[in-house]
């Protein structure tokens, strides 16, 4: 009777492996929204005004505000043909405010509120065509106390 229960468990698991599968919501989802934060990629170069940081071919990859030398106000990402990526606000190079992330299609992936580098309050995630399948709630210090 084990060998039989062992033998079905394995042969799910291999058939599991190499089924095709939807992709699920949930995996798509960061794990924090942000370990996804794209304006960490680049150096900041600038102390103070407005910045762009260009790719090698020059195309705009990025622009926001610097004050002494730290990030502030509104930053945008944007993607290889110009579209918007990510806008995210920050106060003296802490993100704090709106988040908002946009996939290579141009559809809403995820948005939410930072507070002194955390994610606070509601976070809404969307899968492909922008369509909300999860909503997460986190408290003050970023833990997540409630996602559906």
């Amino acid at each position: 009777m084990d060998l039989r229960i062992a033998l079905a468990a394995l042969l799910l698991s291999l058939a599991a492996c190499t089924a095709p599968q939807d992709p699920a919501p949930a995996a798509t989802v960061p794990a924090s929204p942000a370990t996804t934060d794209t304006s960490a990629a680049l150096p900041d170069t600038l102390q103070n005004g407005h910045q762009r940081l260009r790719d090698a071919l020059g195309r705009l990859q990025m622009e926001g505000d610097m004050l002494n030398g730290q990030r502030h106000g509104l930053w945008v990402a944007y993607g290889s043909s110009g579209q918007v990526k990510s806008r995210n606000t920050y106060v003296n190079g802490v993100l704090e405010g709106p988040s908002t992330v946009f996939r290579e299609n141009g559809a809403l992936y995820y948005e939410g509120q930072h507070f002194s580098g955390q994610p606070v309050g509601t976070w809404k995630f969307h899968d492909e065509i922008g369509t909300l399948v999860r909503t997460v709630v986190y408290d003050s210090t970023g833990a997540e106390i409630k996602g559906k």
